[in-house]
């Protein structure tokens, strides 16, 4: 079962890499090095976000490798996100702004609402009820699409969004959207939202495809940690390559992008190395039947309660928060 190395998005036509370097998690002092690792690996595409404070480190990352000549700005497709507290329309231009001047880029190549939730401005993390606000995602939209009129970003889209909040823009969306990343591994495919994004012409973007092992949430997880999952390592076996390797070649053979975060060299290397094996139908549905009912398979905020997956309890965060 082939997978390709780029996908071309709606609207603009223009080539994405389906593998890219993730850069949520990625350790203070480390990320700089990782871009530049990354890009000595061979890849081309960079996600970052404004919420992950870290574009400044991603940002001279980039220009040093531009500078040595080792790729051409064109030539690396970088991801950011506009955060919650920025989804007022008069704000969103600012939000970019930020984060273009932290990575010190005069565009994007792709610009995401990072979720389908307010915050009032100036809140980084919401704690508590008084700190959402009602600004409508459509609106929001429209904002959006005024930054590609601008030549400020290439292509926008989503992140995060289910079903109904993606009806809710196509009704009114002029310009496409062009991607939605969220969660699906096999613990937590989100098949029909996956789907649904295929039928309608949006390319999907998997994040946390390796569980996320790392983050605070862990200790809120149902599920064991993926990689440990006897499947996975049975089928790595098998095939003689890693269990995150199984893990990310299972997410492209499903038409998904990948993002694999990493700040260790080595590992970033072997993450991009993808397209030497396959895996076959059998070992697809063995992976297919490993998801657990309803939140129990999440790894990536199982109980964000702006998320309306639990109460809020004033100024704790340890149980959502990174």
């Amino acid at each position: 079962m082939s997978a390709p190395k780029f996908v071309e998005l709606k609207g603009t036509g223009q080539k994405m890499p389906t593998v890219g370097l993730g850069t949520w998690l990625s350790e203070e002092g480390k990320v700089y090095k990782a871009v530049k690792a990354a890009i000595g690996s061979g890849y081309r595409h960079i996600d970052c976000a404004w919420i992950y404070f870290n574009e400044d480190e991603v940002g001279k990352g980039l220009k040093e490798v531009f500078e040595e000549g080792t790729v051409k700005r064109e030539e690396v497709f970088v991801t950011s996100k506009l955060w919650n507290s920025y989804h007022r329309p008069e704000l969103v231009k600012k939000g970019l702004q930020d984060s273009l001047d932290k990575l010190g880029l005069k565009y994007l190549d792709l610009y995401l609402m990072h979720f389908p939730v307010s915050f009032k401005p100036g809140v980084d993390e919401a704690t508590s009820k008084d700190q959402l606000e009602d600004v409508p995602i459509e609106e929001t939209w429209k904002a959006m699409e005024a930054l590609v009129d601008e030549g400020l970003v290439k292509n926008i889209g989503i992140s995060n969004y289910e079903i109904p909040d993606v009806e809710k823009l196509l009704k009114v969306a002029v310009k496409p959207i062009a991607v939605n990343q969220f969660e699906t591994q096999p613990y937590f495919p989100r098949t029909e939202l996956v789907e649904f994004c295929q039928k309608n012409g949006i390319m999907v973007t998997a994040h946390t495809s390796l569980g996320s092992p790392s983050n605070v949430m862990s200790t809120y997880h149902k599920s064991p940690p993926l990689m440990q999952d006897e499947t996975i390592n049975r089928i790595s076996k098998e095939i003689g390559q890693s269990p995150a390797h199984v893990l990310l070649r299972w997410g492209l053979q499903r038409g998904t992008a990948v993002i694999p975060k990493s700040v260790t060299p080595a590992r970033i290397a072997t993450n991009f190395d993808l397209f030497s094996f396959e895996l076959s139908e059998a070992q697809m549905k063995a992976i297919n039947d490993l998801k657990k009912p309803g939140l129990d398979g999440c790894f990536n905020h199982p109980k964000t309660p702006w998320l309306g997956r639990s109460e809020f309890v004033e100024g704790q965060t340890s149980h959502y928060c990174n």
